[in-house]
């Protein structure tokens, strides 16, 4: 019994190291937001994800300007978020733009909108919705949407919401774990050797 017991405790090792290389990871938490650009803006945290505004009024709204939302991914994986970008940036010679882009390097476009007179979108105010996935993130990566948009109108506003609700997240398998099981793996085939 005791040559039985021997001979399969590296077997019961490699089963519990896939276990843990290769079991799903708790599910990252929703993520937490913040918004920078030019006049008033806001973060307001949901049980999804969060909504981030801005408000601009003045000369200023006639030379583009842009307003970035980031977060920090707490753990590697794939990112998905539903997402409605909503505004208005009055009616004459309108533009609204968003853009998805991480530490990583790769920026997609996912609205270019404009320039637009009354009344076509995104004339006369917009709302735009779609989903992104950052994927392949490692944990501290910056996640960033940056929106934003010109108004050639006597309204001289500049007024949006992107609203962003996070998915599942998908985990990748940690470098420690994989790790683990080749080391399992590499104890199994010596125990082999040594019974034999």
């Amino acid at each position: 019994m005791f040559k039985q017991l021997v001979s399969n405790t590296p077997a019961v090792a490699l089963a519990v190291a896939i276990a843990f290389a290769f079991a799903p990871a708790a599910n990252a938490g929703v993520l937490t937001w913040n918004i920078t650009g030019p006049g008033t803006t806001a973060a307001t945290q949901t049980a999804a994800g969060a909504d981030l505004t801005y408000a601009l009024a003045g000369p200023d709204v006639y030379s583009t300007q842009s307003w970035s939302a980031t977060a920090i991914a707490d753990k590697a994986g794939d990112y998905s978020f539903d997402w409605t970008y909503s505004g208005f940036h009055a009616y004459f010679m309108v533009t609204a733009f968003l853009n998805a882009s991480s530490s990583m390097g790769s920026t997609d476009s996912l609205v270019n909108a404009g320039p637009a007179n009354c009344c076509s979108a995104p004339s006369g105010g917009f709302g735009y919705a779609g989903t992104y996935t950052f994927a392949n993130v490692n944990a501290g990566d910056t996640l960033q949407f940056t929106f934003g948009g010109t108004n050639g109108d006597s309204d001289a506003r500049l007024l949006g919401t992107l609203s962003l609700k996070q998915q599942e997240a998908s985990d990748v398998p940690e470098p420690a774990s994989a790790a683990l099981f080749g080391l399992a793996l590499a104890g199994l085939l010596a125990a082999r050797r040594r019974v034999r």
